[in-house]
Protein backbone atom coordinates (compact mmCIF):
# COMPACT_ATOMS: atom_id res chain seq x y z
CA UNK A 1 0.00 0.00 0.00
CA UNK A 2 2.67 2.59 -1.18
CA UNK A 3 2.05 6.28 -1.45
CA UNK A 4 0.43 7.92 -5.28
CA UNK A 5 -0.38 11.13 -6.55
CA UNK A 6 -4.15 11.71 -7.25
CA UNK A 7 -4.37 14.18 -9.65
CA UNK A 8 -6.65 14.83 -12.81
CA UNK A 9 -10.39 14.85 -13.42
CA UNK A 10 -10.37 11.04 -15.03
CA UNK A 11 -12.98 9.58 -16.98
CA UNK A 12 -16.56 8.61 -16.30
CA UNK A 13 -18.91 5.88 -17.93
CA UNK A 14 -22.21 5.37 -17.58
CA UNK A 15 -24.38 1.74 -17.98
CA UNK A 16 -27.77 1.41 -17.79
CA UNK A 17 -29.20 -0.93 -14.83
CA UNK A 18 -29.70 -4.25 -16.16
CA UNK A 19 -28.54 -7.84 -14.69
CA UNK A 20 -28.11 -9.57 -18.00
CA UNK A 21 -26.37 -6.93 -20.52
CA UNK A 22 -26.05 -3.46 -19.76
CA UNK A 23 -25.86 -1.43 -22.39
CA UNK A 24 -22.86 1.75 -22.35
CA UNK A 25 -25.33 4.95 -22.36
CA UNK A 26 -21.85 7.02 -22.52
CA UNK A 27 -18.33 7.98 -21.98
CA UNK A 28 -16.97 11.39 -21.12
CA UNK A 29 -12.96 12.05 -21.66
CA UNK A 30 -13.57 15.91 -21.31
CA UNK A 31 -14.62 17.02 -17.75
CA UNK A 32 -13.70 20.13 -16.33
CA UNK A 33 -14.41 18.90 -12.91
CA UNK A 34 -14.66 15.54 -11.32
CA UNK A 35 -14.96 14.58 -7.76
CA UNK A 36 -17.28 12.54 -4.94
CA UNK A 37 -18.08 13.63 -1.36
CA UNK A 38 -19.29 11.07 1.57
CA UNK A 39 -20.59 12.59 4.48
CA UNK A 40 -22.48 11.67 7.62
CA UNK A 41 -24.68 13.26 10.10
CA UNK A 42 -23.57 12.32 13.64
CA UNK A 43 -25.64 12.95 17.02
CA UNK A 44 -24.19 12.67 20.31
CA UNK A 45 -25.44 10.33 22.44
CA UNK A 46 -24.88 11.72 26.26
CA UNK A 47 -26.35 10.83 29.91
CA UNK A 48 -25.85 10.81 33.95
CA UNK A 49 -24.01 12.42 35.96
CA UNK A 50 -22.48 15.61 34.02
CA UNK A 51 -23.67 14.41 31.04
CA UNK A 52 -21.22 12.81 29.54
CA UNK A 53 -20.48 11.36 25.83
CA UNK A 54 -21.65 8.02 25.79
CA UNK A 55 -21.82 7.30 22.05
CA UNK A 56 -22.31 8.75 18.86
CA UNK A 57 -25.27 7.67 16.52
CA UNK A 58 -24.39 8.11 12.73
CA UNK A 59 -27.28 8.86 10.43
CA UNK A 60 -28.05 10.46 7.11
CA UNK A 61 -25.53 9.25 4.60
CA UNK A 62 -24.77 10.00 1.58
CA UNK A 63 -22.59 9.68 -1.66
CA UNK A 64 -22.30 12.80 -4.12
CA UNK A 65 -20.78 13.17 -7.09
CA UNK A 66 -20.09 16.68 -8.31
CA UNK A 67 -18.78 16.38 -12.27
CA UNK A 68 -19.00 18.89 -15.00
CA UNK A 69 -18.44 17.97 -18.63
CA UNK A 70 -16.75 20.54 -20.99
CA UNK A 71 -18.78 19.31 -23.58
CA UNK A 72 -22.40 18.73 -24.70
CA UNK A 73 -24.06 15.73 -25.03
CA UNK A 74 -27.87 15.51 -25.18
CA UNK A 75 -27.72 12.52 -23.16
CA UNK A 76 -26.73 15.07 -20.40
CA UNK A 77 -29.57 16.70 -20.01
CA UNK A 78 -32.21 13.93 -20.64
CA UNK A 79 -30.76 11.85 -17.96
CA UNK A 80 -31.43 14.88 -15.58
CA UNK A 81 -34.99 15.19 -16.02
CA UNK A 82 -35.50 11.28 -16.93
CA UNK A 83 -36.81 11.34 -20.05
CA UNK A 84 -35.86 9.33 -23.15
CA UNK A 85 -33.71 10.06 -26.64
CA UNK A 86 -35.65 8.87 -29.50
CA UNK A 87 -34.47 9.26 -32.66
CA UNK A 88 -36.84 11.38 -35.36
CA UNK A 89 -38.76 14.27 -34.60
CA UNK A 90 -39.49 17.69 -36.51
CA UNK A 91 -38.14 21.40 -37.12
CA UNK A 92 -38.08 24.32 -38.24
CA UNK A 93 -36.44 24.63 -41.98
CA UNK A 94 -36.01 27.40 -44.29
CA UNK A 95 -36.44 26.64 -47.93
CA UNK A 96 -36.15 28.76 -51.48
CA UNK A 97 -39.48 29.13 -53.35
CA UNK A 98 -40.53 30.48 -56.44
CA UNK A 99 -43.53 31.54 -56.56
CA UNK A 100 -46.66 30.58 -58.81
CA UNK A 101 -49.61 32.45 -59.57
CA UNK A 102 -50.98 33.33 -56.19
CA UNK A 103 -49.21 29.76 -54.90
CA UNK A 104 -46.02 29.06 -52.93
CA UNK A 105 -45.03 25.25 -52.88
CA UNK A 106 -42.24 23.53 -50.95
CA UNK A 107 -40.07 21.43 -51.60
CA UNK A 108 -40.49 19.47 -48.42
CA UNK A 109 -43.49 18.12 -46.50
CA UNK A 110 -45.14 20.33 -44.10
CA UNK A 111 -46.14 18.93 -40.66
CA UNK A 112 -48.03 20.59 -37.85
CA UNK A 113 -46.43 23.25 -35.98
CA UNK A 114 -47.92 22.26 -32.29
CA UNK A 115 -51.72 22.98 -32.01
CA UNK A 116 -51.59 25.55 -34.64
CA UNK A 117 -51.41 22.86 -37.71
CA UNK A 118 -49.64 22.74 -40.97
CA UNK A 119 -48.79 26.49 -40.66
CA UNK A 120 -45.45 28.65 -42.03
CA UNK A 121 -44.58 31.85 -42.95
CA UNK A 122 -43.18 33.61 -46.11
CA UNK A 123 -40.88 36.77 -46.73
CA UNK A 124 -39.43 38.49 -50.09
CA UNK A 125 -36.09 36.94 -50.54
CA UNK A 126 -33.14 39.48 -48.77
CA UNK A 127 -35.83 40.66 -46.63
CA UNK A 128 -37.39 40.19 -43.04
CA UNK A 129 -40.90 40.59 -43.66
CA UNK A 130 -42.31 37.56 -41.98
CA UNK A 131 -46.04 37.10 -42.97
CA UNK A 132 -48.21 33.88 -42.56
CA UNK A 133 -49.58 31.31 -44.46
CA UNK A 134 -51.07 27.57 -44.07
CA UNK A 135 -50.37 24.84 -46.16
CA UNK A 136 -52.87 22.23 -47.98
CA UNK A 137 -50.14 19.65 -48.75
CA UNK A 138 -47.13 21.02 -49.94
CA UNK A 139 -49.05 24.33 -51.45
CA UNK A 140 -50.03 27.48 -49.75
CA UNK A 141 -52.67 29.82 -51.00
CA UNK A 142 -51.01 33.38 -50.83
CA UNK A 143 -52.81 36.12 -52.19
CA UNK A 144 -50.10 38.90 -53.11
CA UNK A 145 -47.54 37.39 -54.26
CA UNK A 146 -45.90 37.92 -57.89
CA UNK A 147 -45.33 34.88 -59.80
CA UNK A 148 -41.84 33.84 -60.81
CA UNK A 149 -40.28 36.10 -57.89
CA UNK A 150 -38.20 34.16 -55.19
CA UNK A 151 -39.76 34.12 -51.66
CA UNK A 152 -38.13 32.53 -48.70
CA UNK A 153 -40.67 30.13 -46.60
CA UNK A 154 -40.42 28.73 -43.13
CA UNK A 155 -42.25 25.98 -41.60
CA UNK A 156 -42.11 22.68 -39.62
CA UNK A 157 -40.75 19.09 -41.32
CA UNK A 158 -40.10 15.96 -40.42
CA UNK A 159 -35.70 15.23 -39.76
CA UNK A 160 -34.76 11.72 -39.37
CA UNK A 161 -31.56 12.93 -38.04
CA UNK A 162 -33.35 14.53 -34.87
CA UNK A 163 -32.89 13.54 -31.70
CA UNK A 164 -35.26 14.71 -29.09
CA UNK A 165 -36.34 13.65 -25.50
CA UNK A 166 -39.41 15.09 -23.83
CA UNK A 167 -38.97 17.21 -20.17
CA UNK A 168 -41.95 16.09 -18.15
CA UNK A 169 -43.87 18.08 -16.04
CA UNK A 170 -43.11 15.81 -12.86
CA UNK A 171 -39.25 15.85 -13.00
CA UNK A 172 -37.78 11.99 -11.63
CA UNK A 173 -34.05 11.98 -12.83
CA UNK A 174 -33.02 8.98 -14.37
CA UNK A 175 -30.52 5.93 -12.40
CA UNK A 176 -27.94 4.64 -14.20
CA UNK A 177 -24.57 2.43 -12.62
CA UNK A 178 -21.92 4.95 -13.44
CA UNK A 179 -17.95 4.17 -12.76
CA UNK A 180 -15.70 6.82 -12.84
CA UNK A 181 -11.91 6.55 -13.13
CA UNK A 182 -9.52 8.90 -11.78
CA UNK A 183 -5.51 8.34 -12.88
CA UNK A 184 -3.14 7.55 -10.16
CA UNK A 185 0.76 9.16 -10.11
CA UNK A 186 3.90 7.06 -8.26
CA UNK A 187 4.42 9.32 -5.26
CA UNK A 188 6.33 9.45 -1.84
CA UNK A 189 8.70 10.70 0.28
CA UNK A 190 11.87 10.14 -1.62
CA UNK A 191 13.39 12.34 -4.81
CA UNK A 192 13.56 9.38 -7.52
CA UNK A 193 9.78 8.24 -5.98
CA UNK A 194 7.81 12.03 -7.09
CA UNK A 195 10.14 12.38 -10.06
CA UNK A 196 8.45 9.41 -11.55
CA UNK A 197 5.64 11.08 -13.00
CA UNK A 198 4.28 8.66 -15.07
CA UNK A 199 0.50 7.15 -14.68
CA UNK A 200 0.95 4.00 -12.68
CA UNK A 201 -2.55 2.94 -12.07
CA UNK A 202 -5.87 4.24 -11.27
CA UNK A 203 -8.52 4.73 -8.68
CA UNK A 204 -11.79 3.49 -9.61
CA UNK A 205 -15.31 4.51 -8.09
CA UNK A 206 -18.17 2.54 -8.69
CA UNK A 207 -21.55 3.20 -7.82
CA UNK A 208 -24.20 0.74 -9.07
CA UNK A 209 -26.98 3.06 -8.39
CA UNK A 210 -26.77 6.87 -9.35
CA UNK A 211 -29.15 9.28 -10.02
CA UNK A 212 -28.35 12.77 -11.31
CA UNK A 213 -29.48 15.86 -9.74
CA UNK A 214 -32.03 16.95 -11.72
CA UNK A 215 -30.47 20.64 -12.24
CA UNK A 216 -30.11 21.24 -15.61
CA UNK A 217 -28.88 25.14 -16.77
CA UNK A 218 -27.92 26.30 -20.22
CA UNK A 219 -26.26 29.47 -19.92
CA UNK A 220 -24.90 30.75 -22.65
CA UNK A 221 -22.94 33.91 -24.04
CA UNK A 222 -21.79 35.51 -27.08
CA UNK A 223 -18.07 34.76 -26.23
CA UNK A 224 -18.41 31.36 -24.24
CA UNK A 225 -19.71 27.74 -24.38
CA UNK A 226 -21.84 25.90 -22.28
CA UNK A 227 -20.95 23.08 -19.87
CA UNK A 228 -22.95 20.31 -19.06
CA UNK A 229 -23.73 19.29 -15.66
CA UNK A 230 -23.67 15.56 -14.24
CA UNK A 231 -24.10 15.61 -11.16
CA UNK A 232 -25.74 13.68 -8.29
CA UNK A 233 -25.97 11.04 -5.50
CA UNK A 234 -25.75 7.63 -4.69
CA UNK A 235 -28.84 4.83 -4.11
CA UNK A 236 -28.33 2.34 -1.51
CA UNK A 237 -28.01 -1.14 -3.60
CA UNK A 238 -28.57 -3.65 -2.26
CA UNK A 239 -27.09 -6.81 -3.75
CA UNK A 240 -26.18 -9.76 -1.05
CA UNK A 241 -29.03 -12.09 0.29
CA UNK A 242 -27.70 -12.03 3.95
CA UNK A 243 -30.49 -10.89 6.70
CA UNK A 244 -27.81 -8.21 7.90
CA UNK A 245 -27.18 -6.39 4.48
CA UNK A 246 -27.54 -2.59 5.21
CA UNK A 247 -26.92 -1.80 1.61
CA UNK A 248 -24.11 -0.03 0.18
CA UNK A 249 -23.48 3.08 -2.34
CA UNK A 250 -20.47 1.60 -3.96
CA UNK A 251 -17.01 0.24 -4.45
CA UNK A 252 -13.56 2.32 -4.47
CA UNK A 253 -10.52 0.35 -5.85
CA UNK A 254 -7.16 1.10 -5.93
CA UNK A 255 -5.45 -0.62 -9.13
CA UNK A 256 -1.94 -0.53 -9.95
CA UNK A 257 -0.71 -1.58 -13.30
CA UNK A 258 2.08 -4.39 -13.54
CA UNK A 259 2.18 -5.15 -9.73
CA UNK A 260 1.42 -7.56 -7.40
CA UNK A 261 -1.21 -7.59 -4.46
CA UNK A 262 1.13 -8.98 -2.25
CA UNK A 263 4.96 -6.42 -3.06
CA UNK A 264 4.21 -4.23 0.07
CA UNK A 265 2.96 -6.95 2.20
CA UNK A 266 5.20 -7.28 5.75
CA UNK A 267 2.97 -9.69 7.70
CA UNK A 268 -0.24 -11.45 7.70
CA UNK A 269 -2.30 -11.99 10.80
CA UNK A 270 -5.29 -13.47 11.69
CA UNK A 271 -8.74 -10.76 13.16
CA UNK A 272 -8.76 -12.19 16.67
CA UNK A 273 -5.36 -13.98 17.11
CA UNK A 274 -5.51 -17.79 18.31
CA UNK A 275 -9.04 -18.88 18.86
CA UNK A 276 -11.21 -21.96 20.19
CA UNK A 277 -13.73 -24.30 18.75
CA UNK A 278 -15.66 -27.15 19.80
CA UNK A 279 -16.42 -30.35 18.15
CA UNK A 280 -17.90 -29.95 14.42
CA UNK A 281 -17.78 -26.33 14.90
CA UNK A 282 -16.82 -24.09 12.11
CA UNK A 283 -15.21 -20.83 11.66
CA UNK A 284 -13.65 -19.22 8.63
CA UNK A 285 -10.49 -17.16 8.62
CA UNK A 286 -10.38 -13.27 8.45
CA UNK A 287 -7.00 -12.55 7.10
CA UNK A 288 -5.15 -9.36 8.17
CA UNK A 289 -2.78 -7.93 5.75
CA UNK A 290 0.00 -5.85 7.19
CA UNK A 291 1.43 -3.31 4.63
CA UNK A 292 4.37 -1.00 4.00
CA UNK A 293 1.88 1.79 4.41
CA UNK A 294 -1.51 0.57 6.16
CA UNK A 295 -3.16 -2.68 6.54
CA UNK A 296 -6.51 -4.74 5.09
CA UNK A 297 -8.51 -7.48 4.68
CA UNK A 298 -7.11 -10.07 2.37
CA UNK A 299 -9.28 -12.23 0.29
CA UNK A 300 -8.89 -15.95 0.94
CA UNK A 301 -8.85 -16.82 -2.60
CA UNK A 302 -5.21 -15.57 -2.97
CA UNK A 303 -4.10 -17.66 0.36
CA UNK A 304 -3.18 -21.21 0.99
CA UNK A 305 -4.37 -22.57 4.02
CA UNK A 306 -2.73 -25.63 5.79
CA UNK A 307 -3.71 -27.63 9.16
CA UNK A 308 -0.51 -28.91 10.91
CA UNK A 309 -2.79 -31.52 12.32
CA UNK A 310 -6.45 -32.48 10.07
CA UNK A 311 -7.25 -35.21 12.71
CA UNK A 312 -7.69 -32.20 15.17
CA UNK A 313 -9.23 -29.54 12.78
CA UNK A 314 -9.07 -29.41 8.67
CA UNK A 315 -8.84 -25.85 6.80
CA UNK A 316 -10.79 -25.60 3.71
CA UNK A 317 -9.50 -23.67 0.81
CA UNK A 318 -11.74 -21.26 1.81
CA UNK A 319 -10.20 -20.96 5.58
CA UNK A 320 -13.01 -22.51 6.83
CA UNK A 321 -12.05 -24.18 9.71
CA UNK A 322 -13.87 -27.02 10.83
CA UNK A 323 -13.01 -28.73 14.25
CA UNK A 324 -12.49 -32.38 14.31
CA UNK A 325 -11.06 -33.64 17.91
CA UNK A 326 -10.00 -32.28 21.08
CA UNK A 327 -6.33 -31.43 21.27
CA UNK A 328 -4.44 -28.37 20.06
CA UNK A 329 -2.75 -27.59 16.38
CA UNK A 330 -2.06 -24.38 13.95
CA UNK A 331 -2.86 -23.04 11.09
CA UNK A 332 -0.44 -22.01 8.26
CA UNK A 333 -1.58 -19.34 6.06
CA UNK A 334 0.55 -18.48 3.17
CA UNK A 335 0.28 -16.34 0.02
CA UNK A 336 -0.63 -19.01 -2.86
CA UNK A 337 1.97 -16.80 -5.17
CA UNK A 338 4.47 -16.22 -2.46
CA UNK A 339 4.92 -19.48 -0.15
CA UNK A 340 7.14 -17.85 1.68
CA UNK A 341 5.10 -14.99 2.99
CA UNK A 342 3.31 -17.64 5.96
CA UNK A 343 1.90 -16.50 9.20
CA UNK A 344 0.15 -19.31 11.64
CA UNK A 345 -2.73 -19.29 14.32
CA UNK A 346 -3.42 -21.30 16.89
CA UNK A 347 -6.55 -23.57 16.95
CA UNK A 348 -7.87 -25.59 20.64
CA UNK A 349 -10.77 -28.22 19.99
CA UNK A 350 -12.98 -29.29 22.93
CA UNK A 351 -14.95 -32.01 23.02
CA UNK A 352 -18.55 -30.86 22.16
Amino acid sequence: MSNYILAGVGTIEAFTQSSTQPTRIFTSKTLQESGISISVTAEDIRGGLSNPLLGRYFHDSILEANITDALFNLQYLALNVGGEVVIGGSSLVTETVTAGSGTLTVQGTPVAFGAAGTVGWYTPAGQEDWAPLTFEGKVATVSGVVAGTDYCVRYNANDAGIQEFTVPSAIIPSEVHLVMTYPLFAGGTNVEQISTSSQVGELIVDIPRFQFAGNVELSLTSSGAATSNLSGSALASYTTANCNDMGTYGTIKQKIYSGNWYDDLIAMAVDGGNFSLKVNDTKTLKVIGIFKNGTGVLDNANLTFTSGATTTATVATSGLVTGKAAGNTNITIAVTAKPAMASTVGVTVTAS
